[in-house]
């Protein structure tokens, strides 16, 4: 090309960097691969496995330890610094495997544990076999009930369930290990569901969506120790393992085939390390060096940066103190989750290492020493990795994490916004608005509403009823669409819930009925006695002259006399008098302080006339509504039962919630224990209209 015409062009790559480009090794897409985060307090370990036949495959593994104490007792402090040292080991993860890693699966861990054993009974289909599918939908099922009376009992703060075992099943009354194959009646699923506080498992949320990643799915860091160690052939035996972390010792009991106990402690081995840094005079990461070297002498420098040399037999005896609580805390929960002293104990995890924490452990727990026993690569079942790969005690958490996403033992963690909140639930891909509600702090109740409270008052002898305003009802949006509670919801949809809202009281003033400018009372001279003339209102027999809220029952009058003529004649008074001693007109109008005396006063001495208290008389009322007959509702039959069911207020059918909502204070509890909940012989949907005739069974 002459130089001519190259004057005006864009430059070209050359052949040799398109080369260079075609030839930069492109990142695959994560596929199979499992991404497991173990989110510790002192490290993040990233894990990347892969299900086979023969077992958890691991692929690679990172580790990179927090620069600064962003977390305490296994709780995050500092999300935007986690989420740092999580992309650390996600990109090294990357680079090394050429892979683009987007979901991933976490344990949680925290300070505030809670468990709840419970129990569930389904009605088997008649002469079916029950199925895998059947049974995994009954123990998702049996989450999400013990989930909801969880959340009963701690409605004053928000919990998300973490984790979930299956205790035991039972079969029309016999425990059975696996019963996919048989038939039967009833099937009997308990649970052990573990629950911790919100603020724990968004923090942990926020920290993995800050590292560009999903949460695929989440466990609880004792269930995910003990898939790595324990086996299920292994859990019949009573064992108890005690995964100790540097914040936070977590605890796992088996039991009969089952994992039937957690706990959780916030002695763990940062206390070691505390306690060194305050004897030696250190910071952290020094004491951190100290409590894990194997060096006879070491050399540091404290905090006065002074240069200092320490022996590992001081070490020991610094923090022998410390080693004592730890075995004693450790022990007390594993006797709070087990009762008595299991069979066999497993100490795993970065803490375990600590020197004679064992025999310390056995003593406390008073069992023989060799009962206890420290993890090592051995106690890592199921799991295949290459021999240069170092793997040890404190890998039983993050390798855990792994083995539980591929076999299936976590499940997936949703995401959902409602009414602009971000709730974290279990996605059983069959998850309704309706079962939502109970995640958001939503009661059922609250979806219903009714009319105002009607108001009944007797205006000058008629009976006046004005009807209460009508009630606003609820609204459900999902991803901007209108939907019924039976809408099932999905990760990442964004509902709007917008309860249902009473129509207003009715409501009434004396000025809606009476110009208050022309209320004018006053007092004259009658016979000697004090009298109120004018025009003024009686409300239940006692004048009123300004405004005033009309309330239930209330009887309401208009007196009028202004006049002479119209103050005998309310009275009753049929003798000529004189006003002021004159004749009157019958015309004349009073004022206040007019004296009013017999034309021809009686013979015989004259009696004392006692004011008297007004009467009521009909006037002509202001022009107001007049009140309608209450529509009636539709005639059904609930459970053998005919009944007339109530309108509502604003003109609409009645649906079934309605319904379950008149028979029960808890239609939720009713509905959710209800084997048969049929309208006219069909299942029923919550937002379905009711008309007459309709048959409904709830039993």
């Amino acid at each position: 090309m002459d130089e001519k015409k190259a004057v005006g062009r864009k430059p070209t790559k050359s052949k040799s960097t398109k080369k260079a480009e075609s030839s930069a090794p492109k990142k695959n897409v994560q596929g199979d691969v499992i991404f497991a985060l173990d989110i510790g307090t002192r490290t993040v370990v990233g894990v990347l496995a892969r299900k086979t036949p023969q077992g958890c495959k691991i692929l690679d593994m990172e580790t990179v330890v927090h620069e600064k104490r962003s977390m305490a007792d296994g709780q995050i402090e500092d999300i935007k610094a986690v989420s740092g040292d999580i992309k650390k080991v996600k990109r090294a993860l990357e680079a090394r495997n050429r892979i683009q890693l987007r979901d991933v699966c976490v344990a949680a861990a925290g300070r505030a544990l809670r468990t709840m054993r419970a129990a569930w009974e389904y009605k088997l289909p008649e002469n079916k076999i029950i199925t895998a599918e059947a049974l995994k939908a009954t123990e998702l099922d049996a989450v999400r009930r013990t989930c909801y009376s969880f959340s009963k009992d701690n409605d004053t703060a928000t919990f998300y369930c973490v984790g979930h075992n299956v205790i035991s099943l039972s079969l029309d009354g016999f425990k059975v290990n696996k019963p996919e194959g048989h038939r039967g009646e009833k099937l009997v699923t308990e649970i052990i569901a573990a629950f911790l506080p919100a603020y724990v498992v968004e923090s942990l949320c926020a920290a993995v969506y800050g590292a560009n990643l999903e949460v695929a799915n989440i466990t609880l860091e004792p269930i995910a120790a003990m898939n790595a160690v324990i086996p299920q052939e292994l859990r019949l035996i009573n064992i108890a393992l005690c995964d100790i972390g540097a914040g936070t010792s977590d605890v796992a009991v088996s039991r009969d085939g089952s994992v039937v106990a957690y706990g959780m402690a916030t002695t763990a081995g940062d206390e070691i390390t505390e306690t060194i840094m305050r004897e030696l005079l250190v910071d952290f990461n020094t004491a951190e060096m100290l409590k894990t070297s194997d060096d006879k002498e070491i050399a540091f420098k404290d905090i006065l940066l002074r240069e200092n040399k320490v022996t590992r037999e001081r070490i020991d005896q610094i923090i022998a103190p410390a080693a004592h609580e730890l075995a004693r805390v450790i022990a007390e929960e594993i006797i709070t989750a087990n009762a008595v002293p299991p069979q066999a104990i497993f100490l795993v995890g970065g803490g375990s290492k600590l020197k004679n924490l064992a025999p310390l452990v056995a003593e406390e727990l008073k069992v023989d020493s060799t009962r206890v026993i420290t993890g090592r690569r051995e106690l890592l079942r199921g799991i295949i990795a290459p021999d240069e790969m170092p793997l040890d005690a404190e890998h039983s958490t993050p390798l855990g994490i792994a083995v539980s996403a591929g076999e299936g033992v976590s499940y997936d963690f949703t995401t959902i916004t409602v009414n602009g909140k971000k709730l974290h639930t279990l996605d059983t891909n069959r998850l309704t608005v309706f079962e939502l509600m109970g995640f958001a702090k939503i009661k059922p109740e609250d979806m219903i509403a009714g009319s105002g409270k009607p108001l009944s008052f007797t205006l000058s002898g008629e009976k006046i009823t004005l009807r209460g305003g009508h009630a606003k009802p609820s609204e459900v949006i999902v991803n901007g669409d209108p939907a019924s509670m039976n809408t099932v919801v999905t990760k990442g949809d964004v509902v709007t819930i917008v309860p249902a809202e009473n129509g207003a009281d009715a409501a009434a003033h004396l000025s809606d009925y009476f110009d208050l400018n022309t209320i004018r009372a006053f007092t004259v001279v009658l016979f000697g006695n004090k009298q109120r003339a004018g025009k003024y209102i009686l409300i239940n027999g006692r004048e009123v002259t300004a405004d005033r809220r009309i309330w239930e029952g209330d009887e309401i009058a208009l007196v009028q006399t202004e006049s002479i003529s119209e103050l005998l004649g309310y009275l009753g008074i049929k003798e000529k008098v004189l006003l002021n001693g004159m004749p009157p007109a019958p015309e004349d109008m009073l004022k206040s302080g007019d004296i009013i005396t017999y034309e021809n006063p009686p013979v015989v001495e004259p009696v004392m006339v006692e004011e008297k208290v007004p009467e009521l008389v009909t006037v002509p009322p202001a022009p107001v509504q007049s009140a309608t007959a209450e529509p009636s509702g539709p005639m059904i039959t609930v459970n053998g039962i005919e009944t007339e069911f109530p309108a509502r207020g604003d003109g609409k059918p009645p649906i079934f919630l309605d319904v379950a909502a008149a028979f029960s204070d808890d239609p939720t509890e009713l509905l959710a224990h209800a084997e048969t909940i049929t309208v006219n012989g069909k299942i029923a949907r919550l937002d379905e209209e009711i008309h007459d005739g309709d048959v409904i069974i709830i039993e």
